[in-house]
């Protein structure tokens, strides 16, 4: 993999994920953050920019894992081989912590779920684009 590659991977990842979260936890399932507005800060355009950025980071830690690591486990243009790195990933890096964070926040049952699917489908979509942008 290229520097250029890695780059073009890390920023295509991090546009999925924030389109992928926008659409689901901020369209999809918005409504049930104000079921629990005690829990929530006012958003902003600062919190917008942060989450994005975060994103972006999300996109460049992915690639270098997929590239040290997660290579070693992907058939080459397998589709359903990154669909399960994706949802491996899932389960040992959110989806626990997901679950977790949500006993002690009071967040609602439906919008902790509508946060698990958009993090289930992140890290789909960044497996498919990491491998992608790997055998180009």
């Amino acid at each position: 993999m290229s520097a250029t590659h890695f780059i073009l991977s890390a920023i295509s990842i991090g546009f999925a994920s924030t389109l992928i979260e926008w659409f689901i936890i901020g369209f999809l399932f918005h409504k049930y953050q104000g079921l629990t507005p005690q829990t929530w800060r006012p958003e902003s355009n600062k919190s917008y920019m942060y989450s994005t950025l975060l994103s972006f980071l999300f996109g460049a830690l992915f690639t270098l894992f997929y590239f040290k690591i997660g290579i070693n486990y992907v058939l080459e243009h397998s589709a359903w081989s990154c669909i399960k790195l994706g949802l491996i990933c899932f389960a040992c890096f959110s989806f626990v912590s997901g679950i977790n964070g949500a006993i002690y926040v009071n967040y609602d049952r439906r919008f902790v779920v509508g946060s698990l699917m958009a993090s289930c489908l992140s890290y789909i979509a960044a497996a498919l684009i990491a491998n992608v942008f790997y055998h180009m």
